[in-house]
């Protein structure tokens, strides 16, 4: 592909990590394969620390009263929710004079919510720079049409024909995947991994991923019941950066057999690869890391609305289970351990995503 000198600049927002983790993937993509792009990635927090609050809404929701969070995803009136946001960036000097300097040929979004703060310049631009938005779910919500989008980057058929019923044009829209960390395409030894981690033995792997809300006494019972599960399975923790969650594992199963116990990792996919399944809640990035490894996905309390619409789709593809309280895991694990690797690559794109988004700039 011939590509002239091009600045693309990639705006996410920390409110759930999966939009950061795509912005990411994006740039680390372009950096070992587009060296003419001059491309940028930045947290609109870091323009501007007062939009911090507005995340902080979304994961005190999400987090503390999900039954809330989903009253507003599915039924807040979308007109009123994008007028607030273009209202709190009509008057934001500091957004505005960031694009201006950087003065990009194309900007990338990875979070859709944010964009109508950014809706009179989008409008003044529109035309002269190309737009893109990267939906990183397995749903169209209402929310998404926005009149000076070029590109939706979506991650299937399904989701495509959601937002055509919406109103936005088939031509607007590329079936592309969700953005994932290029690492995860690398193909590696999984036995010389699993000696890097210490597990010397042929046992299944099972990676827990602490990212859905799980109370001490739920943990307890839960990692108990996994170390002494039959038939014998090595136990990856990964505490996803929780003080609390990751203290309570530690100071009681230091010394257990078969268990990793990690903080927080900068190389998931190497844990996910040497898995034979993987439980964790339904963000669409970790839908996506699994669809790509073909890791069958246990899922545990996703945060309701997007979440459970990636939860119906793994489910309805059977491409894992969802469960409805953490006693069922040990039930369904010997089914997810032995879970056909098949046909689970005909749910992604073969190519890398990031690809295929950049060949539209």
């Amino acid at each position: 592909m011939n590509l002239k000198k091009k600045k693309i600049l990639i705006i996410s927002m920390t409110a759930g990590f999966g939009h950061i983790r795509a912005g990411e993937a994006l740039l680390d993509f372009a950096k070992e394969n587009l060296p003419d792009i001059a491309l940028e990635h930045v947290d609109i927090i870091n323009i501007d620390k007062s939009i911090e609050k507005y995340a902080r809404v979304y994961d005190f929701l999400s987090k503390k009263f999900p039954f809330m969070w989903k009253i507003v995803y599915e039924y807040f009136p979308v007109f009123f929710t994008q007028k607030i946001a273009e209202y709190i960036g009509l008057f934001n000097n500091k957004i505005k004079r960031y694009i201006s300097l950087k003065n990009p040929t194309a900007i990338i979004f990875t979070n859709a919510t944010i964009l109508p703060i950014f809706a009179s310049y989008l409008k003044k631009i529109s035309g002269k720079v190309k737009i893109g938005v990267v939906v990183t779910d397995y749903h169209a919500h209402p929310y998404y049409k926005f009149p000076y989008i070029d590109y939706y980057f979506v991650p299937n058929l399904q989701v495509g024909g959601q937002l055509e019923a919406l109103g936005i044009k088939k031509e607007k829209i590329a079936i592309t995947g969700i953005p994932i960390n290029p690492r995860f395409y690398i193909k590696e030894n999984i036995g010389e991994l699993k000696l890097k981690y210490g597990i010397n033995n042929n046992y299944p792997v099972v990676l827990f991923i602490a990212s859905f809300k799980i109370s001490r006494k739920d943990l307890l019972v839960l990692i108990e019941e996994l170390l002494d599960f039959e038939p014998v399975i090595n136990l990856i923790f990964i505490a996803n950066g929780n003080d609390e969650l990751y203290n309570v594992v530690k100071d009681n199963f230091t010394g257990r057999q078969r268990l990793l116990l990690v903080h927080w990792t900068y190389v998931m996919e190497e844990y996910m690869k040497i898995s034979d399944a993987v439980i964790s809640k339904s963000g669409g990035l970790t839908v996506s890391e699994c669809l790509t490894l073909k890791k069958p996905l246990i899922i545990v309390n996703p945060i309701p609305g997007q979440e459970e619409y990636n939860a119906e789709f793994v489910k309805k593809n059977n491409f894992g289970k969802r469960v409805n309280h953490i006693s069922e895991i040990a039930k369904i694990l010997p089914t997810m351990i032995s879970y056909p690797k098949n046909d689970q690559a005909a749910s992604i794109e073969p190519d890398n995503p990031s690809k295929k988004i950049f060949q539209y700039f």
